[in-house]
């Protein structure tokens, strides 16, 4: 089976990602998770891996004006990474992640940030991502908060903080 990738606009791929999302993520699954509470953002592009036309993965991007202390930088988040159970292990998810590391590139981010459970940090580090060990802040309804519920994980594309404050400028992602 050969992967293939599609980048759609984030709303144009909204109905394609809430049908993995649910086969993900089912009700006795959501409510088991520290994040089903959050109020996320919604994704600017979406990265669709298919195997033999059956969407297996998806990564939403983010792309966004930040905060890295008092520096102004251009920050694309990854959130919503998720593969089918029949199609984990097959490097699904490396290849959206590896597609979501170039489109930052070329669009020029200063770098990637990702939440993650505990679980996932192995996947993500060998794909080049490194802790932040910093705070990161964002808004939900009831206004700025510090944003610790998971594991923060930044790519450096031109650069990256390890430490500092990060202020999303918006809810999470």
């Amino acid at each position: 089976m050969t992967p293939t990738i599609e980048i759609v606009d984030g709303e144009a791929g909204w109905h394609e990602s809430e049908t993995l999302d649910r086969i993900c993520y089912p009700p006795e699954v959501m409510a088991t998770v520290v994040w089903r509470d959050v109020v996320w953002a919604h994704a600017s592009k979406r990265i669709f891996v298919r195997l033999d036309g059956t969407t297996a993965c998806h990564v939403g991007i983010y792309f966004r004006q930040a905060k890295d202390g008092r520096r102004d930088v251009y920050v694309a988040g990854i959130g919503g990474v998720m593969t089918l159970p029949s199609a984990q292990r097959l490097g699904c998810a490396s290849c959206a992640m590896q597609s979501a590391a170039q489109l930052m590139q070329r669009l020029g981010c200063d770098f990637g940030l990702l939440f993650c459970e505990g679980h996932n940090i192995a996947f993500y580090e060998r794909l080049a991502w490194q802790r932040f060990e910093g705070a990161v802040f964002c808004e939900q309804p009831e206004g700025r908060v510090q944003f610790d519920l998971m594991h923060t994980m930044v790519l450096p594309v031109a650069s990256a903080p390890r430490a500092n404050v990060i202020d999303l400028c918006g809810l999470p992602w």
